[in-house]
């Protein structure tokens, strides 16, 4: 079992044990870990040369290639800190990136006017000789810093040292039962924390990758599973939707193949859950809750747990859950209060920003923001984010149920709620909703309110509807409520 203090660590002690073994497949192509191992450290040879010591700051592009796992593995190994960027990023969040952490370096293909010592992301981080002498880093040195933006919009610098990333990568591990055999394909983003850290573990692991360009061509995936036996994959719920609608039940047999799937980042549908379920009757179906400060801190089963589908499930393996009051007291079965989490995923604060860090945590937990209750067997229940309850009466409202119930009618494609207010109400908060109607569809005001009057008490139902083209997401599928209350346009 590997021992490490860090990823990077474990996967050299990978590539010791399996040198010749086939690390990374990209696009038809085989790398081993030992040469990965060399370019690993030909990148680091690189940034060495050009002043990057223990501590310094790495901002990198965050394409799926090779190239960024290098940079990565490389950034640890000289214990420096890695701040990977999201490719789509526009260039003005890009250079706020830049301004808020001051690299050391910045390998980006595109430059631009700050006067940082920067460098093209291409082959030529591979031109110098192999690094031959480092020392890895420790646990409580910092690794990473992760930009989110999660579902409010405001870009946040989350703090992960390696004991953090190791942890993650071998709780992970823990629940879902793969190894060094496994071999994984990553459609996901390596820049967001669900990919990066499912590269981690596999490579910590000394199992085999296949990095697959987005979720548009399935055909790649059953390439993945005949012709390099893939045995694990994984998916976020809208990414499986847009296979699901490409190739309707082609998917089945070959997923039927798998050993493992993990989902993750956003919610899935319970009818979704059920149907997978049903269709993949001996592949392991796990689908993790977390957050990039916490990475994936509770996880179910859908086999496991086929009669609580409709909860997070239970906490992961060494994470402590647990729902808070206001106060920091643990509340009783069945009380919704803020769901806190503890152990070493547990993030050390945010970059540059000690007040949030602070109102991030009570009493050792990290709040996640997250409202939700436990029941007598110790299922975690989600019931909607703190900053998304709207107060009716002094009667609390999740939007997550009134949109439930919205989409279940059969001309409504997708909604969201929102609280708005005009100072006047007497019941504080008016509760209105966005809905996204299927082509052609149209429905009354009344027609919905009757429809909704059968499903949700008086004052659940929305005193305004408001047709929307669409519905505002993240890019991991986490419906951004936030943004619908800022546009002014829609408030109006």
């Amino acid at each position: 079992m590997n021992q490490s203090n860090s990823i990077v660590e474990g996967f050299f002690s990978s590539a010791e044990r399996f040198p010749k073994k086939t690390a990374i497949i990209w696009k038809g192509e085989t790398l081993s870990y030992e040469e990965v191992s060399v370019n690993t450290r030909k990148v680091a040879a690189f940034l060495k040369k050009n002043g990057i010591s223990k501590g310094d700051r790495v901002c990198f592009y965050g394409e799926k290639s090779p190239l960024f796992v290098y940079a990565y593995l490389a950034t640890h190994l000289l214990g420096a800190v890695a701040i990977p960027l999201d490719v789509k990023l526009p260039k003005t969040a890009v250079q706020d990136v830049f301004s808020i952490t001051e690299p050391k370096i910045i390998l980006h293909p595109t430059q631009n006017e700050l006067s940082l010592l920067q460098f093209p992301f291409d082959d030529q981080l591979l031109g110098t000789e192999p690094l031959v002498e480092y020392e890895f880093p420790d646990r409580s040195d910092l690794a990473d810093i992760l930009f989110t933006t999660g579902t409010t919009g405001s870009g946040k610098g989350v703090q992960l040292i390696h004991q953090n990333i190791l942890a993650g990568a071998t709780n992970s591990n823990e629940f879902i039962g793969n190894d060094h055999s496994d071999t994984e394909i990553i459609p996901l983003p390596l820049h967001h924390a669900f990919g990066l850290r499912r590269v981690r573990t596999n490579l910590y692991l000394g199992a085999t990758i296949i990095l697959v360009d987005g979720f548009m061509f399935p055909k790649l995936f059953f390439e993945a599973i005949e012709h390099w036996g893939a045995t694990g994959i994984c998916l976020v719920p809208a990414g499986f939707l847009v296979i699901k609608k490409l190739i309707k039940d082609r998917y089945i047999p070959y997923f039927r193949q798998l050993k493992y799937i993990e989902f993750g980042s956003s919610s899935m549908n319970i009818e979704d859950k059920r149907e997978i379920a049903a269709s993949l009757p001996t592949t392991r179906i796990c689908m993790h809750y977390g957050l990039t400060e916490v990475a994936a801190n509770i996880f179910t089963e859908f086999h496991d747990f086929n009669e609580k589908l409709e909860s997070l499930g239970k906490p992961s393996p060494n994470v402590s859950v647990s729902i808070l009051d206001e106060l920091g007291n643990p509340c009783k079965n069945y009380e919704v209060g803020e769901v806190s989490v503890k152990g070493e995923i547990q993030t050390i604060g945010y970059w540059k920003n000690d007040k949030l860090s602070g109102d991030s945590f009570i009493n050792g937990w990290f709040k996640t923001g997250d409202l939700g209750y436990l029941d007598e067997e110790g299922f975690v229940f989600l019931s909607g984010r703190k900053d998304d309850v709207i107060n009716v009466g002094g009667k609390k409202v999740f939007p997550t149920e009134i949109e439930y119930a919205l989409n279940q009618h059969p001309a409504i494609k997708d909604s969201a709620c929102i609280s708005v207010s005009d100072g006047k109400e007497v019941t504080g908060e008016k509760i209105k909703a966005f809905i996204q109607f299927e082509d052609g569809s149209k429905i009354e005001d009344k027609e919905l309110v009757l429809f909704l009057s059968d499903k949700l008490e008086p004052y659940k139902i929305p005193r305004i509807f408001k047709s929307a083209e669409s519905i505002p997401y993240t890019k991991s599928g986490k419906k951004q409520r936030e943004q619908l209350k800022s546009n002014p346009k829609e408030n109006a």
